[in-house]
């Protein structure tokens, strides 16, 4: 059996806004929970799960995040977005996977590992995807936001 080890949240993640970074503990948080019923022989069923929280979290923290880029005008703002849609093509890629191989399961091949490993290869991509975006991109857009919000809170005071 696989072992993945957890995602912690680090330094590097911080984006220097409260709002991403409470968000994006949310996201590793889902990540971890995979990884933990990857460790336990679990990883299909929740993978399973995953997949509409994975495009609701989407849904909810990519408009929080592309609205805040937009509003301040963050020049990473195009990059972001794109890197949003992959991440939506990673949920679907692997949620159309994982019904090929339970399709097969319930048609009598017994794809049981074909599943966890599917599993195992999913949660290893969101950790890539979480760890270059997050780490990049976010922190810029983090960083950005909080350096105009300080320059407009030192003209207000001056």
């Amino acid at each position: 059996m696989t072992k993945v080890t957890p995602i912690e949240w680090t330094e590097d993640l911080k984006t220097s806004h409260a709002g991403l970074d409470a968000q994006h503990k949310e996201l590793l948080t889902m990540v971890n929970e995979l990884g933990e019923a990857i460790n336990q022989g679990q990883g299909a069923a929740t993978m399973k799960r995953l997949f509409s929280y994975a495009l609701a979290y989407a849904d909810w923290h990519f408009r929080y995040e592309e609205e805040l880029a937009a509003k301040y005008q963050c020049p990473i703002a195009e990059r972001n977005l794109r890197e949003h849609t992959a991440f939506r093509q990673l949920i679907a890629k692997f949620e159309q996977k994982y019904k090929e191989a339970r399709a097969a399961e319930l048609a009598g091949n017994s794809n049981y590992e074909i599943l966890e490993q599917l599993a195992v290869t999913f949660h290893q991509q969101l950790n890539d995807w979480i760890m270059q975006h997050i780490a990049i991109v976010d922190k810029q857009i983090g960083e950005y936001v909080t350096a105009v919000e300080a320059a407009k809170a030192e003209i207000a005071v001056s």
